[in-house]
């Protein structure tokens, strides 16, 4: 009897622990150029984009919180993520928090974070479609 009360209070310890869907900051540090991207058409429907290769959208984290967005044989106008260049961030669960100049609102954008790995980011700034970014 003891044997299956602590069994039980183990499963219920482990039912019950935080899980980890958070991001980690440090899994963000460093610079990712866009590849693609759903252009948003309508409030539920995109268009898919892909960034050619001699053209380059860029972002970056930085350990001091600092965003940045760049580019390289383009402009914001032809091929961008959020056309505000730098700022701060900060995450936030599964999201990140991109405060910029050109943002309308002091508390800046949350953006969902759909996938992180070693390599690739997907974003979803907008309502519709993902922004795909490689680790440079």
């Amino acid at each position: 009897m003891k044997h299956v009360v602590l069994l039980l209070s183990l499963l219920l310890v482990l039912a019950c622990s935080k899980s980890d869907d958070t991001v980690s900051p440090n899994n963000l540090i460093g610079t990712w150029r866009l590849i693609t991207y759903c252009k948003p058409a309508s409030s539920s429907t995109c268009m898919t984009v892909d960034v050619p290769s001699n053209k380059g959208v860029f972002i970056t984290f930085n350990y001091a919180g600092e965003f940045n967005e760049f580019y390289e044989n383009t402009k914001p106008v032809e091929y961008s993520f959020l056309g505000c260049f730098g700022g701060n961030y900060k995450t936030e669960g599964n999201n990140i928090r991109i405060m910029a100049a050109c943002m309308s609102s002091m508390n800046g954008k949350l953006i969902p974070l759909l996938s992180l790995t070693g390599n690739r980011l997907v974003l979803n700034p907008y309502s519709t479609g993902e922004y795909v970014f490689i680790r440079r």
